[in-house]
């Protein structure tokens, strides 16, 4: 799902118009959403990479070094994904590393710059603020 230290989460998010000169941003839709994406410098070849998967059914998992490390629903709304997932919460922050067990988050990405086979977020997790850069891996 999401890397505390790689994405999510903002309360506010400013972008200037200046970062957008070549091509208008498009929006995401639930359709366009769905399907497996790498995240931030990683490769969709590298299958220790981190990937975040939605899948139609409204179902999300989130993989690292080939396993899911996290997993629950999204839903899109006004550009922002809402996640609520169950996690380790050494998944989330490398602070409670020694914490044992699975636990319920809820995670709201804004998204930015979004073209057909990227797009940028930022996410919020309770006071954590992480921004994330997903770019599609084709089937």
């Amino acid at each position: 799902m999401i890397r505390a230290g790689s994405i999510l989460v903002a309360a506010a998010l400013a972008v200037s118009p200046c970062a957008h000169a070549a091509a208008p941003e498009s929006s995401l839709t639930d359709t366009s959403l769905v399907g497996k994406w790498v995240v931030n410098i990683g490769e969709c070849s590298d299958p220790n990479a981190e990937f975040i998967t939605f899948l139609k059914s409204g179902a999300v998992e989130s993989t690292r070094n080939g396993s899911a490390d996290a997993v629950g629903f999204w839903r899109l709304e006004n550009d922002r994904i809402y996640l609520n997932v169950l996690a380790t919460p050494a998944r989330l922050h490398e602070k409670l590393k020694d914490v044992n067990g699975y636990y319920p988050f809820d995670i709201t990405v804004a998204t930015f710059n979004v073209t057909a086979d990227s797009f940028q977020g930022v996410g919020v997790l309770d006071d954590q603020t992480r921004y994330g850069k997903f770019t599609r891996c084709k089937p």
